[in-house]
C-alpha cells in the first residue's frame, strides 16, 4: 500500500469533486436524477444486460414539472455527460446517476427511525446489557458498564460503531442490525487489505500506531493508550477519505491465508459473531512489534497448529508462516 496521499482533485471524467458537488447542489438537477430513476431510465449493466431505458425530453420536463423549456434545458445540460446520458432515443442515468439516486434512498428515512434499544446480545467483555443507537447514519453499539473497546477515540462505551445506511435498517431489530453491521464492516476490511475502498475503488494508505507501554490488568483498559489493544491501524482511502481504524488483529483476519486457517475451524471470518471474535482475540492471537525494521508479527494458535502473518508499517504481508 502507498504512503498517504488524500487526493482531492481526482475526477469523474473530466469533472473534479468541487464541480460535481456544484453540479449537484440544484434542487431541479436532483429532480431530474430521481425522475430518470423511478421510471428506471438507465442503462442495464447491474442486471446483467446491455438493455437501456430512456425518457424523451418532453416527458421528462413533464414529470419534472418545469414549464420554461430552456430553465429546464439548462439544469439538464449542466447534469450531462457525468450523471445523465443522451442518447438517440431519449435520456437516462449514467452509472454516477445511478450511485447518486441509490445514496439518496440508502440514507432516506431517518426521521421515521427509533432505534434507541437495549440489545439482547450482552457485552463480549463483560457480559452486562448493550444499547443500540442511531445517529447521522451511523449505527453505535455500546456497553452499559465497561469500558468499551476503542478508548478515547470512539464514543464512550462503544463496542462497535460504523456508518450503516438507514434504509438498511427499516425492517431490522437493533441485533439484527449488529449482525449485519458487523458482517458489513469485515468485509470493508478484506476490500481494504487487498488495496481497495468499498466505497469508490480508490487505493488505500495505511497507518499503524503502538502503544510502547501497553499494559492490562484484570480486563481493564491500558492506562496509556485507553484501549485493550496495543497495536492500531488506521486504513484510509486516498480519493474519498473513507477509513476504519481498528486494532491490527481484525485486520489480519481478513486475509486469505488467515480466513482458510479459521474456516478449517469452523469460523467464518466475514459473518463471525461478536463472542466469536473476543473468543478469538483474547485466546488465539498474540501480537509483537519488532522495531529495526518495524514489523508487526500476529500469530494465531489452535491448539498445536500456528499461523504467523509479518506486517510492515504500510500493513504490506511481509511474510506467512504456517510450520
Amino acid at each position: 500500500m502507498s504512503g498517504a496521499r488524500l487526493t482531492p482533485d481526482v475526477d469523474l471524467d473530466g469533472l473534479s469533486p468541487d464541480e460535481a458537488f456544484a453540479v449537484l447542489g440544484n434542487e431541479i438537477r436532483l429532480d431530474i436524477i430521481r425522475v430518470l430513476w423511478h421510471a428506471d431510465a438507465t442503462h442495464k449493466y447491474d442486471d446483467v444486460s446491455d438493455a437501456a431505458e430512456t425518457m424523451s425530453f418532453s416527458e421528462l420536463r413533464r414529470r419534472v414539472e418545469i414549464d420554461d423549456n430552456g430553465k429546464f434545458n439548462y439544469h439538464l445540460s449542466q447534469l450531462a455527460p457525468h450523471f445523465v446520458r443522451q442518447t438517440e432515443d431519449g435520456y437516462r442515468l449514467s452509472g454516477a446517476g445511478k450511485q447518486i439516486a441509490r445514496t439518496v434512498i440508502a440514507v432516506s428515512g431517518t426521521e421515521d427511525l427509533n432505534f434507541s434499544a437495549d440489545l439482547a446480545q450482552d457485552c463480549p467483555l463483560c457480559e452486562a446489557p448493550m444499547t443500540a443507537e442511531y445517529e447521522d447514519q451511523w449505527l453505535r453499539i455500546s456497553c452499559t458498564e465497561c469500558d468499551g473497546l476503542f478508548g478515547d477515540n470512539a464514543p464512550k462505551a462503544a463496542i462497535f460503531f460504523s456508518n450503516y445506511p438507514a434504509a438498511g435498517l427499516a425492517d431490522r431489530t437493533p441485533d439484527e442490525a449488529l449482525v449485519t453491521g458487523f458482517y458489513r464492516c469485515m468485509l470493508d476490511i478484506a476490500y481494504m487489505m487487498r488495496d481497495v475502498c468499498r466505497e469508490c475503488a480508490g487505493t488505500i494508505s495505511a497507518s499503524v500506531s503502538v502503544c510502547d507501554a501497553h499494559r492490562t490488568l484484570e480486563g481493564k483498559p491500558c492506562s496509556h493508550c485507553g484501549t485493550r489493544f496495543p497495536v492500531w491501524v488506521e486504513q484510509r482511502c486516498d480519493v474519498c477519505g473513507f477509513a476504519k481504524r481498528l486494532p491490527v488483529e481484525p485486520f489480519v483476519m481478513a486475509l486469505s491465508p488467515v480466513i482458510g486457517f479459521l474456516d478449517e475451524r469452523g469460523i467464518d471470518v466475514l459473518a463471525p459473531s461478536f463472542d466469536e471474535v473476543m473468543e478469538l482475540l483474547q485466546n488465539h492471537f498474540e501480537t509483537d512489534v519488532i522495531e529495526e525494521p518495524f514489523r508487526v508479527s500476529v500469530t494465531i494458535e489452535d491448539g498445536e497448529e500456528t499461523l504467523g502473518v509479518t506486517l510492515d508499517g504500510n500493513m504490506n504481508v511481509v511474510a506467512i508462516d504456517r510450520p
